[in-house]
């Protein structure tokens, strides 16, 4: 039998599929500082959100123009206004906005038109789409400095956002407001983005950085108030306003949105108010996923083989941990004749995430389980990880002493050794 050379690219597509299929139709806010839009990897980052968007993700793109306004400003000796790093937004400087804004839309719109019409990219029926979708308001005087032309959004015009992405068009959003009398107001990209994966009940909300992440792979809300980026008290604001996930992405790493998207571990950093990893109860909706985790050892041996149905039929004695809604490992509490003795049954972590005590995670799981319900032992019977059991005070026992309901159903032939270990009872 003839294999494809290339595994990785196998295994990336196999990996990809379901995210493929999840991500169809979910509406995506990305998000990029103006320091992003000016470096050498732009062009490769919007090629990648075409490929997004065609793959059927509805995506709301918010661009930056911090130094493109900057450099306006330097460019016609006015100076720069910044209170507590806030820029205050005089007439000259949103003059230099308006220009800067223009130009950067009308690039970005270019680009993506260029990318759009590329044979590598099926782009029936997309289009980029730029307008007047936000109302805003003044920010006003703080601490006795009136920031001008410096806005605030009053409101998105989500519905007609919808119209566009309904239409697969993708939709450009600049970070300016007018307000009902006219005004122009200067807006921060990060608040745009914030309010409208807020107004869309988007799906995610992903930041692209100039500046290295140096950030864990996975953060709660509490534990990235704890990080320095600058990106952080966006993503922290986003999350207080009701965004169940951020995730903040590198933009010097080539492909880092097709890989956060479309793989398990993602690359970059994503805050969620929530926990990235989660063990819970299974389900009968995890049904496919324990047998994605559990036909390998099967197949090599260490497990004994369970049918779809007998699954279904046991389903209520599993828990699982999952990582971004994937079940990744799995144990089972069985109840036995003997009302003080569990079986710890089909511990099982999928191979790319061993080494993480996903395995210790589970035996401490099930043993609070089993103390709850009254049992004083943990029974388990294994022919290949005798010692992983060892190595956690479970101890080598008879056939004589198997509960009754065991004893007889005891397979001479896998010749499993059996093993129990004490464990206190619940006070």
């Amino acid at each position: 039998m003839e294999t494809v050379k290339d595994g990785n690219r196998v295994a990336f597509f196999r990996e990809a599929a379901p995210y493929i299929h999840s991500h169809r139709g979910k509406t995506f806010v990305v998000a990029f500082a103006g320091e992003v839009v000016n470096s050498s990897q732009f062009q490769q980052i919007l090629q990648d959100l075409a490929i997004v968007s065609s793959l059927g993700a509805r995506l709301v793109l918010v661009h930056g123009t911090r130094p493109q306004i900057d450099k306006r400003l330097h460019h016609n000796n006015v100076p720069i206004h910044l209170h507590k790093g806030i820029r205050v937004t005089d007439m000259p400087a949103l003059l230099a906005a308006q220009e800067a804004i223009g130009f950067t839309r009308i690039r970005i719109e270019n680009l993506l038109t260029h990318i759009l019409n590329q044979p590598s990219v099926s782009s029936d029926g997309l289009g980029i789409i730029s307008g007047n979708f936000m109302t805003a308001r003044p920010m006003g005087i703080h601490d006795g400095i009136d920031y001008g032309f410096t806005g605030l959004i009053r409101r998105i015009n989500h519905a007609l956002i919808r119209q566009q992405l309904e239409a697969n068009n993708i939709v450009l959003l600049s970070p300016i407001g007018y307000s009902p009398t006219g005004e122009a107001y200067n807006l921060f990209y990060e608040h745009v983005a914030i309010a409208a994966a807020k107004a869309l009940s988007a799906d995610k909300l992903i930041f692209f950085s100039h500046q290295s992440l140096d950030l864990p792979p996975e953060l709660t809300l509490d534990e990235a108030k704890t990080y320095q980026h600058a990106l952080l008290p966006a993503a922290i604001e986003a999350l207080e306003a009701g965004v169940e996930r951020i995730h903040l992405l590198d933009a010097t790493i080539d492909g880092a949105l097709l890989v956060e998207l479309y793989t398990r571990d993602g690359m970059g950093s994503t805050i969620s108010a929530e926990q990235f990893e989660c063990l819970r109860a299974a389900t009968v909706e995890d049904i496919s996923s324990i047998l994605d985790v559990i036909r390998p050892l099967e197949n090599g041996g260490t497990l004994v083989k369970r049918s779809r149905e007998h699954l279904e039929m046991e389903i209520q004695n599993f828990h699982v941990i999952t990582r971004d809604r994937q079940v990744i490992a799995c144990a089972a509490l069985y109840d036995t004749d003997n009302v003080e003795v569990g079986e710890l049954a089909c511990l099982a972590v999928h191979p790319d995430y061993r080494g993480g005590k996903r395995g210790d995670k589970l035996l401490g799981h099930i043993t609070r389980l089993a103390q709850k319900q009254g049992k004083t032992k943990l029974l388990v019977l294994t022919t290949q990880t005798t010692d992983w059991f060892r190595e956690r005070e479970f101890t080598k026992g008879s056939i004589e002493e198997l509960p009754d309901n065991k004893k007889s159903l005891y397979n001479y032939q896998r010749n499993s050794q059996i093993l129990f270990k004490q464990i206190a009872r619940c006070s």
